[in-house]
């Protein structure tokens, strides 16, 4: 996706006045301003301005609890075939708005081309980037596209080789310069026989796909990767395989391999487990109905990988106070972990060992028929 310099021109008044503006006019000026002219207007004006927008932290965070809510996109697939997206909004504790007056309104994906059936094929840790595809009534071929559901920006993007079904997709935010974001797109099929992965690399830069070799495992108990979007973090796209290893793909270096989980976890029967991002490091979130943990990659190796445990957690008194049962999901923030049940969202206080409903899921449709996208807007500011 490509935004480029200049997309609003001042006319030479205008550009003295905006000079003469205060710090601190400017400063309340654009933390009212939408996420749309944010981000594809006024970054653009000079250079403070861009720099406020893109590096404050402390003006994002203030800015996004005034404009979007965060939440989580929900896949919902029907049985006619008209796939639909859903956002449902988190009531988080954190989620207090500066300005009650001014409605916080929800990000939705009806920017897109108008379309039969809309798919949500992949998407970035804090849902700040979205690969969609849909389907239009008239053919059976689907339209891919990139998307910024903050700024309601959309691109359409090549097709991929479709007669491969994808199982698993990661993207991968290589660069956010001052004019284009550089991103790839990883691609896994799985091979008709089960054992292995064709592969599949798109590249914002030169806008194409790139078939790679396949991916051929050497152990084929271990063929079978779980969970959803791959986890971005020191160059890789992380998933965990069926048996007791972790599968990452370089995507500078078009490279594989494997590498083992904490040793202590090891052939641990019945436990859920999900690979998270926890403050930019790897980690693995096991849990049973007696117990949940959550192990850290201390030092990033793919030869000795070392294992820390973060949280030790008894769920029992969880499971015996809550009329589901809840099942780690990922990691809202370095200490909450989102557990979901058939009917609501939970957010789980690691440090404080203490829990809260956040969102209310649809009761019209089957659970195995949602498939939740988190969006935190303070970290869209891409």
């Amino acid at each position: 996706m490509e935004v480029k310099k200049g997309y609003t021109k001042l006319e030479d008044e205008e550009c003295e006045i905006v000079q003469k503006l205060s710090s601190d006019a400017v400063y309340e000026i654009l933390i009212r301003a939408s996420f749309s002219t944010l981000l594809r207007q006024s970054r653009w004006v000079c250079k403070d301005w861009q720099k406020l927008i893109r590096s404050d932290s402390k003006f994002q965070q203030t800015h996004s609890q005034r404009t979007l809510a965060s939440g989580h996109f929900f896949q919902v697939n029907s049985t006619t075939g008209r796939n639909s997206v859903s956002f449902y909004r988190s009531n988080n504790d954190f989620e207090k708005y500066c300005n009650s007056a001014q409605e916080v309104q929800s990000p939705f994906l009806d920017f897109l081309p108008t379309a039969k059936s809309v798919t949500i094929a992949g998407s970035t840790l804090h849902g700040s980037l979205l690969c969609c595809f849909t389907e239009s009534f008239s053919t059976p071929i689907p339209s891919f596209y990139m998307c910024k559901p903050a700024s309601r920006e959309w691109r359409k993007m090549p097709n991929p080789k479709t007669t491969f079904k994808y199982s698993r997709i990661g993207i991968a935010v290589k660069q956010s310069s001052c004019s284009i974001l550089h991103y790839k797109i990883l691609r896994l099929s799985q091979s008709k026989t089960g054992y292995g992965y064709h592969c599949q690399l798109f590249n914002s830069e030169t806008w194409a796909w790139k078939i790679l070799p396949f991916v051929q495992f050497i152990k084929l108990d271990c063929t079978l990767l779980i969970g959803g979007d791959g986890i971005w973090i020191n160059g890789g796209l992380h998933w965990l395989t069926l048996f007791d290893e972790v599968f990452v793909f370089n995507t500078d270096q078009e490279k594989w391999t494997t590498f083992e989980v904490p040793p202590e976890m090891k052939n641990i029967s019945s436990s859920n487990r999900v690979a998270v991002n926890c403050d930019g490091k790897l980690g693995i979130i096991y849990q049973t109905l007696e117990w949940m943990e959550v192990w850290i990659l201390e030092n990033y190796s793919t030869t000795k990988p070392t294992w820390k445990k973060k949280y030790s957690i008894d769920m029992r008194s969880l499971q015996q106070n809550v009329e589901h049962v809840y099942y780690a999901h990922h990691m809202w923030s370095n200490n909450t972990v989102m557990m979901m049940s058939m009917c609501e969202f939970l957010a789980f206080n690691c440090d404080k060992n203490t829990y809260y409903t956040t969102t209310k899921l649809p009761m019209t449709a089957d659970i195995s028929s949602l498939a939740p996208y988190p969006f935190q807007p303070q970290f869209c500011y891409l």
